[in-house]
């Protein structure tokens, strides 16, 4: 009887710790929490973050940054963004991010930075360097979507309109004497012979 008794709880005690022991070994999912964005994140130093950074574009030489500089620090960061536009030449854009807040560039709402004369396509990763003071900085790879996606429409850079060419009229020739008509001349029938 006691070796029953003995052999149902060793059974027990094998089921409970071999329903249970992958918990043991195995990391809980939701100690690590992963990026469910569209765009990328990255850190320039410990007190200034990037978050959900990304890219508009639709005419593939032109593109809306979308991004958040957050500035957990004590001071002011103003934050040198640099991309290389199609002829490789380095262009630097700035924004200030004020200390303890959070700078939102290229939403609805919020002000643009737009990237010029780029060579993009539609899903590809383009490369976008952040940088502040002397710190070393980071460089993200951004992805290019589209405003045909629903939550970017009219995110994408507007087009500057183009000065449309007006009529101007031309100045008729102005007469440099006065000059008279000459009277009608009248005919009068002349009698027949």
């Amino acid at each position: 009887m006691r070796t029953r008794y003995a052999a149902s709880i060793l059974v027990a005690a094998l089921v409970g710790v071999s329903a249970t022991g992958c918990a043991f070994i195995t990391p809980q999912a939701t100690t690590s929490i992963g990026q469910v964005t569209d765009g990328v994140d990255g850190n320039v130093s410990p007190d200034l973050a990037i978050r959900n950074a990304t890219l508009i574009s639709d005419d593939k030489t032109s593109a809306s940054l979308i991004v958040s500089l957050v500035n957990t620090g004590d001071e002011d960061h103003q934050v040198v963004v640099q991309y290389e536009d199609a002829s490789g030449k380095s262009v630097d854009a700035v924004a200030l991010v004020g200390a303890r807040s959070t700078l939102t560039v290229g939403g609805s709402t919020d002000q643009r930075l737009v990237l010029d004369n780029v060579d993009l396509t539609v899903g590809q990763l383009f490369p976008v360097f952040f940088q502040y003071g002397s710190v070393t900085g980071t460089k993200l790879l951004v992805p290019v979507l589209s405003s045909d996606w629903e939550q970017f429409d009219g995110l994408e850079p507007t087009a500057t309109p183009t000065p449309t060419p007006t009529a101007t009229p031309v100045p008729l020739p102005v007469p440099t004497s006065t000059s008279t008509l000459a009277p009608e001349a009248t005919v009068t029938p002349t009698p027949a012979p």
